[in-house]
């Protein structure tokens, strides 16, 4: 074994000492040479120690050493000469000594380079000498290396981008006080790269971009707000636990997050509720992690304010309800099934003790269910809470931004449904108008998993908002619609769908809720408007029949709707009157079940209950009146021919006009 030692030692200095003078052709079979011998090496601990021995050791005449001829090399003229030379360098063993003379070189050499392999060994190359300087060695040659990274950067191949990104990386790691300086000259470039074609580019770009924004250069965070969604929405899961894990990385380290927490967060709680699990699960643990660093660093700042009606009445059953009632449908709201979980907040105001209590109950408690990573902790809703109110009006005043997109449009939804759902009822009714436009702008969209998103919007709403709260935003802006048109010619007939649909798929929600049913305020409220709307637009009303099926046939309650002894039975008289008379599709069964969910009587039998009370009021009516407002005369003569006992007092309506 020490002969064959000896013999490559003495083979490795013939050829690298006679180098430098041979002619082409056969400095091409030296060079070929070096290559095995550099080749044999590999997984050979006693050859490359020799190797390093050799290189370092044997001075010629001018004290040079075979290591300066190999740095030598890197000038040579012959592309295999560069090569081998960055080949043996990536190999040997480098001393701090040398780091600083030959970050010079390939400083140097980096710029003439013109082969991209080449400048791919030298960033290796680099990546080594970092790894191995001393901070002070990497410190002062922090400017040589970025221009190095600077020209690499500028390569179309994603290899080179890729381990451009990772010294930058590695750099602000070692070097955070001296890369803050350079972070400008390279974030454009980084930036531009995380619209890369290939998962890896994209991957180490905004790792690299984390690492600086890490290092103190804090505003690339608010640079990357016009991006953090497009990342969000990316089809690599990977890149999207990526981003999570940044800007965990970025909330919990840099004292001054919170500035940027209005476009963060729903980021993290968008994904908090993804199909993809990996996914899922980082989100959750990032906004937890988050959420607990928040509040030890604020220990004064927890939610424990008695003013605050808003905080007080935030109750996580709520979702409970949601998570109930559209488990098979969603299943998007990961927290305990907890009879008792309101006394978490029932003690809002008490001592930190009992907040710690309940806390400790809860992971016990997620543990024994083994989904411990799958829950919204009580501060990471805490958090949220707090921060609705920024997060809520930079979203809508965002909304239509990249509207094309339809990634983008299916994520804001997404968010808004994750949004509405961690909140509940209380503090959601704080933004209840807002939510209403994005739901109606939304309602109507060519990508049928954004509508079907919107439709678990409203159906959430109806469960968390109350009716009183909701039904008379939407008869509000109906009525709008109403008095700002002329004629039937001027409605916007596709707006009054939406709003009708919006309307229907509330009631579903609300009806699902086994504690709510539709209050007879609400009713009287839907009966007055449905019927100004036949009075402008007939063609409306199959929508509306539709309407009051879906509502009788999701009623759980064997009571009916309206008490008969009620008034508000004579104007749903008249709505059924008029639809059937406007509708002639109508079929008498879709119509005794409206009736017989509304009122308890089928309609023939409601007729003859109410025909009466119908036909004297009417009668009542002078000729203006009856003249002005037709219905009545329709009402009247519907009455007559489907009740012949009142025939005479229809003839005499008739006569009046």
């Amino acid at each position: 074994m020490s002969m064959e030692l000896e013999e490559f030692k003495k083979s490795i200095k013939t050829d690298i000492s006679n180098i430098l003078n041979q002619s082409p052709f056969t400095k091409k079979k030296t060079l070929d040479r070096l290559n095995q011998s550099l080749e044999s090496c590999k997984d050979n601990q006693t050859k490359l120690d020799s190797l390093n021995e050799v290189l370092f050791s044997n001075e010629n005449q001018n004290g040079t050493t075979l290591y300066d001829i190999l740095l030598n090399l890197l000038s040579d003229g012959l592309e295999k000469s560069r090569t081998t030379s960055l080949n043996y360098l990536l190999e040997i063993k480098l001393t701090e000594n040398l780091i600083n003379k030959l970050i010079y070189q390939l400083e140097i050499l980096i710029n003439g380079e013109q082969v991209e392999e080449l400048r791919y060994l030298i960033c290796k190359l680099i990546l080594k000498i970092i790894d191995i300087g001393s901070v002070n060695t990497i410190s002062m040659n922090t400017d040589k290396i970025i221009k190095i990274i600077k020209v690499s950067l500028s390569d179309n191949s994603p290899d080179q981008k890729e381990i451009c990104s990772k010294l930058i990386q590695r750099l602000s790691d070692k070097v955070p006080n001296r890369i803050i300086y350079f972070s400008s000259e390279l974030i454009s470039q980084l930036i531009s790269n995380l619209g890369n074609r290939q998962q890896r580019v994209r991957m180490e770009s905004l790792q690299a971009l984390s690492s600086l924004a890490l290092s103190g250069s804090i505003k690339i965070i608010n640079t990357l707000e016009p991006l953090v969604m497009i990342l969000a929405t990316d089809n690599s899961p990977q890149i999207r636990i990526r981003l999570l894990q940044s800007i965990e990385q970025w909330c919990t380290k840099i004292p001054t997050t919170q500035q940027y927490f209005e476009f963060l967060l729903p980021i993290i709680i968008e994904l908090s509720i993804s199909d993809i699990k990996p996914i899922r699960n980082q989100a959750i643990q990032s906004l937890n992690s988050i959420s607990l660093h928040y509040y030890q660093e604020r220990e004064n700042e927890l939610i424990n304010d008695d003013n605050d009606e808003t905080l007080k009445n935030f109750n996580i059953s709520e979702s409970l309800l949601i998570k109930q009632q559209i488990e098979k449908k969603l299943n998007y709201f990961h927290l305990l099934d907890n009879d008792n979980i309101e006394q978490q907040f029932n003690g809002i105001g008490n001592s930190g003790n009992n907040n710690n209590n309940n806390n400790e109950r809860l992971e016990k408690k997620g543990e024994e269910c083994g989904e411990t990573q799958d829950i919204i902790s009580t501060k990471s809703r805490q958090l949220i809470l707090k921060y609705s109110q920024p997060i809520m009006k930079r979203f809508y005043r965002c909304f239509h931004e990249q509207e094309l997109e339809q990634t983008i449009r299916d994520f804001k939804q997404t968010f808004l449904l994750a949004f509405i759902g961690y909140l509940g009822s209380l503090p959601s009714i704080r933004f209840i108008d807002a939510i209403i436009e994005i739901i109606t702008v939304r309602k109507v969209d060519h990508y049928d998993q954004i509508e079907k998103k919107n439709n678990e919007i409203i159906y959430i709403l109806g469960l968390l908002i109350d009716q009183s709260v909701f039904l008379p935003r939407i008869i509000d802006k109906i009525k709008e619609q109403l008095l700002d048109s002329s004629s039937s010619s001027s409605l916007d007939l596709p707006l009054l769908q939406i709003q009708i649909s919006i309307l229907k798929q509330y009631f579903i929600g609300l009806l699902n809720n086994p504690d709510k049913q539709i209050s007879l305020d609400s009713i009287t409220l839907i009966i007055q408007q449905f019927k100004s709307i036949l009075f402008k637009e007939i063609s409306i009303s199959p929508i509306i029949i539709d309407f009051l099926i879906t509502i009788s046939t999701t009623t759980k309650t064997t009571n009916p709707i309206i008490n008969q002894d009620n008034n508000t039975i004579n104007e749903f008289s008249k709505l059924l009157i008029l639809l059937d008379i406007y509708n002639g599709k109508a079929n008498n069964q879709s119509f005794n079940q409206i009736s017989s969910s509304f009122t308890g009587l089928d309609y023939q039998l409601l007729l003859e209950k109410i025909g009466d009370s119908l036909i004297n009021e009417i009668a009542n009516k002078d000729k203006n009146q009856l003249t002005k407002q037709k219905s009545h005369l329709l009402i009247s003569n519907y009455l007559g021919s489907k009740l012949p006992n009142i025939q005479d007092k229809v003839n005499t309506i008739n006569e009046k006009v």
